[in-house]
């Protein structure tokens, strides 16, 4: 089986998420970038949507993750959406999530996780 790849690259994404109580008053900005892998070949021959990913679909079911968590750890975060990258189709075998949050690093860039779970 082909593991072809099909990425959403930096999603801009707003959570309320965090550990500290000043943390969760307001939505804190989040990148978010999903690769989901599967085999693509009969989608390809075919020019069926169906037979494949529809990654439009899947960027909205991320944002709307995102939007409606309550969790605290980013680590929890990113399971989540992993998961709905499994969900997003029976073909796709893989999804690695990477999520990067800016605010609370006063010395760098972001804070990052990045996780692979398989089916």
């Amino acid at each position: 089986m082909n593991m072809d790849q099909i990425t959403i690259a930096n999603l801009r994404c707003t959570s309320h998420i965090g550990c500290k109580e000043e943390e969760r008053k307001l939505p804190q900005a989040l990148i978010v970038t999903a690769v989901v892998y599967l085999d693509t070949a009969e989608a390809a021959q075919s020019d069926d949507l169906e037979k494949t990913v529809n990654y439009a679909h899947l960027a909205k079911t991320i944002i709307r993750r995102c939007e409606e968590s309550t969790c605290q750890l980013i680590e929890t975060l990113a399971q989540n959406l992993v998961q709905a990258c499994l969900e997003a189709s029976p073909r796709v075998q893989k999804a690695t999530i990477e999520i990067k949050k800016p605010a609370g690093m006063p010395n760098g860039d972001y804070a990052a996780i990045c996780i692979t779970r398989s089916r």
